[in-house]
């Protein structure tokens, strides 16, 4: 009789230490999207002044459209920064589109070959490779 009871207590105390578990597990993970969620409203704060102030290179009816899609993707977790692997591919697909005798230069000054001026808030970045061409004779 008392060893049944001794397994009934060590049952108890296994469920007792599995739910303190449990609870502190759940408190955490909710603590953690209460700091996601607060990190999300201060980016959008943050692109939605930048709207309202005129300083986006797009009108303030697509900012703030841009804005609240980008605060709508992060709250469904869908809402990712490219690594900087991702994006040189990205900058390479670009040189996809010209000619294959050109392509190769396109490369280079994706790579960073070459200058570059401007930005995509001013219209643009212009990238320009000076390549020293043999007269054909």
């Amino acid at each position: 009789m008392k060893q049944d009871q001794t397994k009934v207590t060590a049952k108890k105390t296994a469920g007792l230490i599995a739910g303190i578990i449990f609870s502190f597990l759940f408190v955490n993970l909710c603590l953690a999207a209460d700091r996601q969620d607060a990190s999300a409203r201060a980016r959008y704060e943050q692109e939605r002044s930048v709207c309202n102030n005129g300083q986006s290179n797009q009108s303030k009816e697509t900012c703030l459209r841009e804005a609240g899609a980008a605060r709508q993707q992060s709250r469904s977790d869908s809402l990712t920064t490219a690594s900087e692997e991702q994006l040189q591919r990205n900058r390479e697909r670009r040189c996809d589109a010209h000619p294959a005798s050109d392509r190769e230069y396109c490369l280079q000054r994706m790579r960073g070959e070459g200058s570059q001026s401007g930005n995509a808030q001013s219209g643009g970045i212009s990238r320009e490779l000076v390549v020293p061409v043999k007269p054909q004779q």
